[in-house]
C-alpha cells in the first residue's frame, strides 16, 4: 500500500523496484504504516534501488515461480494485516476497558465488605444472647 502511494507520487511504475528506509543512523526499518514522522533532527532516507543492482545474480538465486507466488501471498497476509490494525487496537482497548471495569466491581464489593467487618460499633444492647 505504502509502496503503491510512493511509485505514484515518483512516477517509478516498474515491478523491479525495492524501496529501503533508513532510519539516521543508517539501519533498514520496516516500510509500513506505523512508522514515526520525519523530523529534521532524525530525518529517514529512501532510497530506490533495481533488483540485483549492486550486486551480480547467481544462477541458483533467482526465485523460482513458485517462491514468487508464496512471496506474493505473504504481502498479501501483510497488507491485509497491515489493514486491519486500527481494528485489532480498538478491540484490544474494549477488552482492556471490560476486564479493568469488572476488576472495579470486584474492589468494591471487596470494600463494601470489609466496612461491613470493620463496622465495630456500641448499640448499647447485645444483638445475641451470650452463651453463659
Amino acid at each position: 500500500m505504502i509502496q503503491q502511494i510512493i511509485s505514484t507520487a515518483f512516477g517509478l511504475y516498474s515491478s523491479n523496484i525495492i524501496y529501503k528506509l533508513r532510519n539516521h543512523r543508517g539501519s533498514l526499518i520496516p516500510l509500513n504504516s506505523s512508522i514515526a514522522a520525519n523530523s529534521k533532527h532524525l530525518p529517514y532516507v529512501l532510497e530506490v534501488s533495481k533488483v540485483f543492482q549492486h550486486v551480480p545474480p547467481k544462477q541458483r538465486t533467482i526465485p523460482s515461480k513458485s517462491m514468487k507466488i508464496r512471496l506474493q501471498n505473504i504481502e498479501k497476509r501483510i497488507q491485509r494485516l497491515e489493514m486491519i490494525l486500527p481494528e485489532i487496537k480498538l478491540k484490544r482497548n474494549e477488552k482492556l476497558n471490560q476486564e479493568i471495569e469488572c476488576l472495579n466491581q470486584k474492589l468494591k464489593f471487596l470494600h463494601k465488605r470489609m466496612q461491613v467487618a470493620d463496622s465495630r460499633s456500641w448499640k448499647g444492647e447485645l444483638t445475641r444472647a451470650p452463651l453463659w
